[in-house]
């Protein structure tokens, strides 16, 4: 088996860093916003999608949202079960791979920090040069050029453009329901909880 992991909120716990850094962007472009409101939005969506949607100032808000986002980036942390997942799944003959909207190196830097930089085969991030999710050229990559079988390689991951990427690239999808939400997602399979995988 293969498996395609999203990074932020599948692997990683990284949502409340970043809600903390997205407030404090708010806040400083004066823009009020309810915390709940801005976290639906990226976990629906994406940050991306958020400052099209809202029409936020582009490209400074970004800028300092990253700006912020870079200086809480040790507080990122593995969900307590990843490390169980991706050992395990690995020793029954899995591959890990990550796609993910973050750079490549501060992904390493995590993983290699947390000590499972040896768990995962290589890593697309959005300096990769392959369009955002849900477009599937990065999952079409990892297939083509690791030789995966798309039946039996899965894309996992916590938000809806992660499960449309796998579908469009024809492979097995599952999505980490965290939040309940109850959106409409056409997932091979829905965990709540990473253990799940195995």
């Amino acid at each position: 088996m293969n498996y395609i992991w999203d990074f932020d909120g599948t692997l990683y716990d990284t949502y409340p860093m970043m809600i903390k850094a997205l407030m404090k962007t708010f806040t400083e472009f004066s823009l009020p916003q309810e915390e709940a409101k801005v976290y639906r939005k990226i976990k629906e969506d994406s940050i991306h999608q958020m400052i099209i949607d809202w029409q936020l100032p582009v490209p400074t808000f970004d800028e300092t949202y990253h700006l912020y986002e870079a200086r809480n980036m040790n507080q990122s942390l593995p969900f307590k079960e990843t490390k169980e997942v991706l050992t395990g799944l690995k020793a029954n003959g899995g591959q890990h791979f990550i796609l993910t909207h973050r750079q490549i190196a501060a992904t390493w830097k995590l993983l290699e920090r947390d000590g499972l930089d040896s768990l995962i085969t290589e890593v697309v991030g959005s300096d990769s040069a392959f369009p955002r999710k849900p477009d599937p050229a990065a999952i079409n990559y990892f297939i083509e050029k690791y030789q995966l079988d798309r039946e039996q390689t899965f894309m996992i991951g916590d938000r809806k453009l992660d499960i449309e990427a796998g579908n469009n690239a024809k492979t097995k999808t599952v999505f980490y329901d965290l939040d309940y939400f109850k959106q409409d997602i056409n997932a091979t399979y829905r965990i709540n909880n990473l253990k799940e995988m195995l």
